[in-house]
């Protein structure tokens, strides 16, 4: 279960008239104890409640409705609204409305109601009223208990799609709406309820118990449905409804994306990954190819690699998502592909305790899974991918699932299948997700997956906010390996020059000597390099139609220039 954080109002929620029942503080502390985290967000004052043996279970605290929070392991407190204007205190006061102050609010009771909006209504600034079971508090604008939860979630590491919220009360109305789901207790007002995902059998204390014992400490919990499932759209069936995959199911199962070369297995990949993305979760996506450079262009989404002698450590990778809430595509085009299984189980190795401690990233992908995981890959890394695989969030894309060990293949609990036409790959396919013989695998028509073993989907093409772009960015600017790179000669011999990229290859024949230029050009060496290094058959083509004509002195150069120099910006230009 991904929902590890989770979320407490005070009265009426975790207490009755004010105090925690010893089997529901038992709970709390059991919980922290296997590694949760826990949160007290709360209307009453800064400090205003005596947690005794709870003062050490607690993360974090919200007080005042969310006006101040309060991280306490360090004790640092903070106002992230601001506070109440002392000129609106004293209007108030005049007016003879009684106050308790707190750190950042005021609160009166509601039969004064009329006389605070009066007041409010004359002062001319910003501030929020809100009630709670005869209370009526003043709050900074802004100020909710789910957007001081937010703001303190933030600060201490954690990500709201992990939480789960308990209230009861109508000033816990951003509370539940803030995670992934939310907890009414059996004694909730009418309107939360309403909202909630689940509503406990039993009142108050009694019911969060409930909640625990049967959600987060029985062995199998089971996962809540939520009735914010964060809809990611694939396309339509064959009846033209709309199809949907929830990112709550994604989150937290493993999902096999399986199909041969070039029949969209990659793009459905990208799809799902922008979904998830947007949505707010953080995702990985180990990307040997290079292929998903593009999502750089989402907003918190980012694109790192590295050449053959330098990549970003896994201590790198791990403290940019631990510290951060963006999402990373890890570029692994232009890394030695013989260095790159040791990498990968490093790294996995290496986000186990990050996923233990925070929860995130909630989306793991490992694209061309065959490579690290077949029978030419690193048992390392499937040693390492075992334990991410018990918790959830993995996805696997792979042509040739009958490559990945058995152990791997049993975790995956969701599947999408484009076409394949391997005979050992749709035996194994069929095996691990129970697919019936009579459900064809070899002819699943382009642009459209098998969800599930059970749902034919035409994809929906403009649902992808990235189109999907492969091999062109790899060698823009990166090196290429030392075999893939132009060398440059003449009738004489090598003249001491190579191009390792397109940039490089750009800048070299606007001074390259005359004859050396021509040399090339005649034996069609330029665009064989592009087509066969480059993977460019679109500037493979442009560049091959120079040889239709005679050139004199400097116009082949200049010809060539500007085609090359053209395509450079058109591909530096791709999303």
């Amino acid at each position: 279960m991904y929902r590890r954080v989770l979320a407490f109002d005070f009265d009426g929620t975790l207490a009755e008239n004010g105090s925690v029942p010893k089997d529901l503080q038992r709970a709390l502390v059991k919980l922290h104890t296997l590694g949760c985290a826990l949160f007290l967000v709360t209307g009453r004052r800064f400090e205003g409640i005596p947690l005794g043996v709870l003062s050490n279970v607690f993360d974090g605290i919200v007080w005042e409705n969310g006006a101040v929070i309060c991280r306490t392991a360090t004790n640092e407190v903070y106002l992230p609204f601001g506070y109440i204007s002392p000129r609106l205190v004293e209007s108030l006061e005049e007016a003879r409305v009684p106050l308790e102050h707190g750190l950042a609010i005021v609160s009166t009771w509601t039969h004064h109601r009329e006389t605070t909006w009066k007041v409010l209504s004359t002062w001319g600034g910003d501030a929020t009223v809100v009630g709670n079971k005869g209370a009526l508090m003043i709050l900074p604008a802004g100020a909710a208990k789910g957007s001081g939860l937010e703001k303190l979630l933030e600060l201490c590491g954690y990500s709201p799609r992990n939480l789960a919220s308990f209230g009861d009360a109508e000033n816990d109305l951003s509370l539940l709406q803030t995670g992934e789901i939310g907890i009414a207790v059996g004694s909730a007002v009418p309107q939360l309820k309403a909202v909630a995902d689940l509503v406990t059998e039993k009142p108050g204390p009694a019911g969060v118990l409930e909640a625990i014992e049967t959600y987060w400490l029985s062995k199998n919990p089971p996962n809540i449905p939520s009735k914010h499932a964060r809809w990611i759209t694939l396309g339509n069936d064959p009846d033209d409804n709309p199809v949907y995959l929830p990112g709550t199911l994604v989150a937290s199962a493993n999902l096999g994306i399986i199909g041969d070369s070039n029949t969209g297995k990659s793009w459905v990949a990208g799809l799902i990954a922008e979904g998830m993305h947007v949505a707010g979760y953080q995702i990985l996506l180990i990307d040997p190819e290079g292929d998903f450079r593009g999502l750089r262009v989402l907003p918190r989404m980012t694109a790192i690699g590295g050449d053959q002698e330098a990549i970003p450590s896994p201590s790198l990778v791990t403290k940019l998502l631990e510290e951060s809430s963006v999402s990373v595509v890890l570029d692994l085009s232009i890394y030695p592909a013989s260095e790159r299984d040791t990498y990968i189980a490093d790294l996995l190795r290496a986000l186990r305790p990050l996923k233990e401690r925070k929860f995130r990233p909630h989306w793991i992908v490992i694209e061309e899974a065959q490579h690290f995981l077949g029978s030419d890959g690193d048992e390392a890394t499937a040693n390492g991918l075992l334990p991410l695989l018990a918790h959830g969030g993995c996805a696997l894309v792979s042509y040739r699932p009958d490559w990945l060990p058995r152990s791997v293949l049993a975790k995956l609990n969701q599947h999408i299948v484009t076409s394949m036409a391997e005979i050992e790959s749709q035996q194994v396919v069929r095996e691990t997700f129970n697919i019936p013989p009579d459900i064809p695998l070899s002819n699943i028509p382009p642009q459209h997956i098998l969800l599930n073993g059970e749902q034919l989907v035409r994809l929906r093409q403009s649902a992808r906010r990235v189109q999907h772009i492969r091999h062109l960015y790899k060698y823009l600017d990166m090196p290429l390996p030392r075999h893939k790179r132009f060398y440059f000669r003449d009738k004489e011999g090598y003249l001491g020059l190579e191009a390792a990229s397109l940039f490089e290859f750009k800048e070299i024949i606007a001074t390259l000597p005359l004859s050396s230029l021509m040399y090339h050009h005649q034996q069609g060496d330029f665009a064989a390099w592009v087509k066969s290094s480059l993977g460019d058959a679109t500037l493979s083509v442009q560049i091959a139609k120079l040889s239709r004509k005679k050139w004199r002195d400097d116009s082949l150069r200049e010809a060539l220039l500007r085609r090359v120099t053209a395509r450079y910006a058109e591909i530096n230009a791709m999303p």
